[in-house]
């Protein structure tokens, strides 16, 4: 068993404090690209530093405490171990609503005619009402909630993270949604999953993480993210082949990307299209096939 110093080093990382906020956003958005190459380069780099710093923290700590205590704590129970329906893929995007980006992925969802899950942060979507409605009207999306503004739920006592579910819980309920939510990072708490069973919720993680936040600012990871992501060599300057490769190892699932980076969005028309041609075929996560999925 490694230690978390040697984790660390071989990530290249010290701990990086403090959970990332709501991004803030233009108060008037674009008009609805095109396409996905199209939606604005938004930078959003402190969430992709906090997201690397709460993975390299999350890897240390499920390296260095028995894995029936981790369980017994429910801290990590975003990783999704049961298999996925075969040959199913359900695309979720989190950290929306961001101008210009929903409406280039509902953009890519009515050329392929293909559903997806959108996991809003709710200060968010009550800053962009627009966008999180046309999400809501969208034939193929769904609305999932992603807390109020997205803190790491590892850090923060019951209390508050009570206090997040409420108040995201009251502020996307004008969206009728159905009741799924995705914890930011990842990171659970047995506190807060009492809570969202009690309020009906089912907590959705992924098979395949995306790590796109990795791939965001030049189009290729380094190898300390490629190591920390999971990511193959010779992935590492190709975000598609990566996502692809992940999928086709667990044979389908629910993937794991974000609104907020222009790469993704810049390579999601060819990511959908390479699944495609795979055989894959898309579902939404409320289809019967992904209820083992969820918990």
């Amino acid at each position: 068993m490694k230690p978390t110093a040697h984790l660390l080093a071989i990530a290249g990382l010290a701990w990086l404090p403090g959970p990332a906020q709501a991004a803030a956003a233009p108060a008037t958005p674009p008009p609805a690209p095109a396409s996905a190459a199209s939606a604005p380069d938004h930078p959003h780099r402190a969430r992709a530093i906090e997201i690397r710093a709460a993975r390299v923290r999350g890897l240390a700590e499920q390296m260095n405490q028995p894995a029936a205590d981790l369980k017994q704590a429910c801290r990590f129970e975003s990783d999704i171990t049961t298999p996925p329906p075969p040959g199913l893929v359900s695309l979720s995007f989190d950290d929306g609503p961001e101008p210009g980006a929903t409406e280039a992925i509902l953009a890519l969802l009515d050329k392929h005619q293909i559903p997806a899950s959108f996991f809003l942060i709710a200060a968010k979507a009550q800053r962009h009402p627009e966008l999180a409605a046309l999400v809501k009207a969208h034939p193929l999306a769904l609305v999932g909630n992603h807390s109020w503004s997205h803190p790491n739920f590892h850090d923060i006592p019951a209390a508050k993270q009570s206090s997040e579910v409420d108040r995201s819980d009251t502020a996307l309920a004008a969206l009728e949604a159905p009741k799924l939510f995705r914890y930011p990072y990842g990171n659970s708490s047995c506190e807060t999953n009492a809570e969202l069973q009690r309020r009906g919720y089912r907590i959705v993680g992924w098979h395949v993480d995306s790590c796109d936040w990795a791939f965001d600012k030049t189009g290729s990871i380094d190898a300390h993210e490629a190591k920390i992501c999971g990511v193959d060599k010779a992935n590492r300057e190709h975000f598609v082949d990566h996502v692809v490769s992940a999928v086709k190892a667990r044979k389908g699932g629910i993937v794991l990307m974000h609104e907020i980076h222009p790469n993704t969005l810049a390579k999601l028309d060819t990511l959908i299209e390479r699944l495609l041609a795979e055989g894959f075929r898309f579902a939404p996560l409320t289809d019967p096939a992904f209820e083992a999925s969820l918990r």
